[in-house]
C-alpha cells in the first residue's frame, strides 16, 4: 500500500530515472516508515477532538500505538487519496486502509524497536544532510519554512522523524540488504529465458487512409466509403492518391504517411491491423473510435538484440528487487514471531 512519507508532505526533489541499491533499500524505509509521518492532525470528517481519550491499540515490545496514532494516519491518508479518488471510490479505498493500517503501524514499531535494540545510531549530521536535500526541493528556504508552519509542524518534530526514518534505513541496510547478492550465473539465467524482453522493437513504416464518423448513422455511410477504397486498393489504384483524395487525417497530402511507428503507439484495434502485415501488403477496414481507416506498411526495421553486457544492470537491478521484497518479508516475519505484540 502506497501510504504518504515524510518526502511527499515536504515535496522532495524528484528521482533521477536510474535506481541504485540505496534508492530501494530508501524505498523500503520510506515504506515502513509510518512512524516518521507528519503526525498532524488535520480538520477532515474524522479529525480528532482535543478531549478524545487516546487509549491504547497495541504495543509492540516497548513501543506503544495509540488510537490518536491511527486517527492522524488515516487523516494523511484521507488528505492524500482525496486528491486522487471521489465519492464511493475514496470511501472503498478508506476502507481498504482501516483494515490495513494497523498492521503496517506494528510493522513500522517492530522495524524502529529492533534498530534502537541493536544500539544503531543517526548522528546529527546525517539528518542535517537529509534535511539540506529537502530544502534544495523548494523555491527558498522561507517557502520550506512556511511549508512547515502551514503543516503545523517544527523543525525539531521534522529532525525525530528523520532520525526515526535513516535508524530504520540502516537497520534494514544490515540486516536485510548485506545478505543479499546477485550472482552472475543469476543474471545469465535470466537473460537465457528472457531474452525477448532485451529486443528493440521492430519499427512498422506506415501509410494511412482515415475517413471520419461523427456518430452512428454517418458511420453506416463511411463504411460505404471506405469499402469503395478498399476496393479500388485491391484493383491496384495508388495508396498515396487515394489517400490525398479522400483522407481526412492529418497527413493526407503526405500520401498517408506517418512515418515509422512501433506496437503499442495506436490503439490496439489499429495496432492488430498494422502489425500483423508485411511490407507492402494493407490492411482491411478498421473501426475506431474517430472513423474507419485503412493502413498500408511500406518497411519494417526489425530490432536488434540487445546484448547480455547491456542487459546486465537492469538484470542485476530487477533480481535484486525480487530476492530483497522476498528476504524482508521473511526478516518482518521473524521479527513478529520474536516480538510482544498486544492488540488491544
Amino acid at each position: 500500500m502506497g501510504l504518504i512519507n515524510l518526502n511527499n508532505i515536504v515535496r522532495a526533489r524528484p528521482k533521477a530515472e536510474s535506481r541504485t541499491y540505496a534508492d530501494i533499500l530508501l524505498d523500503f524505509a520510506r515504506r515502513i516508515s509510518l512512524i516518521v509521518l507528519i503526525m498532524i492532525t488535520m480538520s477532515l470528517g474524522f479529525a480528532i477532538a482535543a478531549e478524545t481519550i487516546n487509549k491504547f491499540v497495541a504495543v509492540v515490545n516497548d513501543e506503544v500505538i495509540t488510537q490518536q496514532d491511527i486517527d492522524q494516519l488515516l487523516a494523511v491518508m484521507y488528505a492524500q487519496y482525496s486528491q486522487e479518488f471521489k465519492g464511493d471510490e475514496l470511501l472503498q479505498k478508506m476502507e481498504q486502509v482501516k483494515k490495513d493500517i494497523l498492521n503496517q503501524v506494528v510493522e513500522d514499531k517492530l522495524v524502529l524497536s529492533r534498530a534502537k535494540e541493536l544500539g544503531i545510531k543517526v548522528t546529527e549530521s546525517e539528518i542535517d544532510e537529509r534535511l539540506e536535500y529537502i530544502k534544495k526541493g523548494f523555491p527558498s528556504e522561507e517557502e520550506f519554512y512556511k511549508t512547515l508552519e502551514t503543516q503545523g509542524v517544527t523543525m525539531a518534530n521534522l529532525k525525530d522523524r528523520y532520525r526515526d526514518q535513516i535508524m530504520m534505513k540502516k537497520l534494514v541496510d544490515y540486516e536485510v540488504r548485506s545478505r543479499i547478492s546477485v550472482l552472475p550465473s543469476d543474471v545469465s539465467a535470466y537473460y537465457e529465458k528472457h531474452m525477448s524482453e532485451f529486443r528493440e522493437g521492430d519499427k512498422y513504416k506506415v501509410k494511412n487512409i482515415l475517413i471520419k464518423a461523427k456518430d452512428d448513422v454517418s458511420a453506416e455511410l463511411v463504411k460505404v466509403e471506405i469499402d469503395d477504397i478498399y476496393k479500388k486498393l485491391k484493383e491496384g489504384w495508388s495508396f498515396d492518391e487515394l489517400a490525398k483524395q479522400y483522407s481526412q487525417g492529418p497527413n493526407a497530402e503526405k500520401g498517408g504517411d506517418m512515418g515509422y511507428i512501433e506496437k503499442g503507439q495506436m490503439l490496439e484495434v489499429l495496432d492488430n491491423a498494422i502489425f500483423k502485415l508485411k511490407p507492402g501488403e494493407f490492411s482491411e477496414p478498421v473501426k475506431s473510435e474517430i472513423g474507419y481507416h485503412v493502413f498500408k506498411v511500406e518497411d519494417i526495421n526489425y530490432g536488434k538484440q540487445g546484448s547480455i553486457e547491456e542487459a546486465q544492470k537492469n538484470i542485476q537491478m530487477m533480481l535484486f528487487q525480487v530476492k530483497f521484497k522476498e528476504k524482508v518479508s521473511e526478516w518482518l516475519a521473524g521479527l513478529k514471531k520474536k516480538a510482544y505484540i498486544s492488540i488491544k
